[in-house]
């Protein structure tokens, strides 16, 4: 009798489960940004919450948790409960290159990787009288007398960005690090660097020139550059953003934010906003993500390991 009780009530337990499985979500979910408030990764983090909200029926709570370059946040949320209320919304940097030179407590395996949000591919600039016109250009000064390139500090992605060229274009430049910003612009403009690697706005903002765009296809917004594709060397450089997961988040629940994804990045408003904040919108699903993350993970790790930066 205590045997069939038994069953029976775990039967139960596991229809119960199953049930609010089903219900996700049933409260308000709460979604992590590993910076600051207005900043580069928080806007488009705010515009994405705010499509969810209206998918899944539920309010969702945006939390900026500040300090290491997002990994005091992304720290938090992969020791958070892993029940679909605790989510992350989190760039490159953050997920890629900081687990390798900060030795944090999270890695590749501390997530599951729901869905590509935004992405924007860098740009090879140098200031707009510059001597260097073409790739090829910089590859021969650079094999002549030296080339300089400034970047942000050292493992930023503009740094991996530079590392990546080297690789793929066989040379060898000096890497300027900066604070970022209007520091890089300084040396380019002042002729203390070359050349460094820059988002679409290169030349509404400073008045720069693109050699090329670190991408596999050529940009709508400047499609006379040419993707470093074309000339011959297979090298894609990006910011993005994506929606993660703590591991060992229910597959169902998983399955209904995916499946919410795909609709919030869809919607007119969304791009609307994207649009007027100079962001691309680019969708990647679950099943194309995970691999695309886990990829970038080991690969930017390889690079920085190479460059130095990090001793395993």
């Amino acid at each position: 009798m205590r045997h069939s009780l038994a069953i029976l009530t775990a039967l139960a337990l596991g229809l119960t489960g199953g049930a609010a499985l089903a219900d996700y979500p049933e409260r308000a979910i709460s979604v992590m940004v590993p910076f600051g408030a207005g900043g580069g990764t928080d806007v488009p983090a705010r515009f994405f919450a705010a499509e969810m909200e209206k998918i899944l029926g539920q309010n969702i709570i945006v939390s900026n948790v500040e300090g290491a370059g997002g990994t005091v946040g992304a720290t938090q949320l992969s020791r958070a409960d892993a029940d679909g209320y605790n989510l992350g919304f989190m760039p490159v940097g953050t997920t890629t290159t900081q687990p390798h030179l900060k030795r944090t407590k999270y890695n590749a395996d501390s997530w599951t990787p729901i869905c590509m949000v935004s992405q924007g591919p860098f740009y090879l600039v140098v200031k707009e009288d510059s001597p260097i016109k073409t790739v090829d250009d910089l590859i021969a000064k650079t094999k002549a007398d030296g080339l300089k390139f400034a970047g942000a500090g050292p493992g930023s992605m503009a740094h991996v960005a530079q590392l990546t060229l080297n690789n793929k274009l066989g040379i060898n430049t000096q890497y300027i690090p900066t604070k970022g910003g209007g520091d890089i612009a300084t040396e380019i403009d002042g002729g203390r660097a070359d050349a460094t690697a820059w988002f679409s706005d290169f030349n509404t903002k400073f008045g720069w020139r693109a050699l090329a765009v670190m991408d596999s296809q050529r940009s709508e917004q400047h499609p006379d550059v040419p993707t470093l594709a074309e000339l011959g060397y297979d090298t894609q450089v990006s910011v993005w953003f994506g929606f993660f997961a703590p591991a060992g988040t229910p597959d169902e629940v998983i399955g209904t934010l995916s499946d919410a994804c795909a609709k919030a990045v869809a919607t007119k408003t969304f791009a609307d906003n994207m649009a007027g904040a100079n962001r691309l919108v680019r969708y990647m699903p679950t099943d194309e993500f995970g691999p695309f993350f886990r990829e970038a993970f080991e690969l930017n790790g390889q690079l920085l390991e190479e460059a130095g930066l990090i001793k395993k």
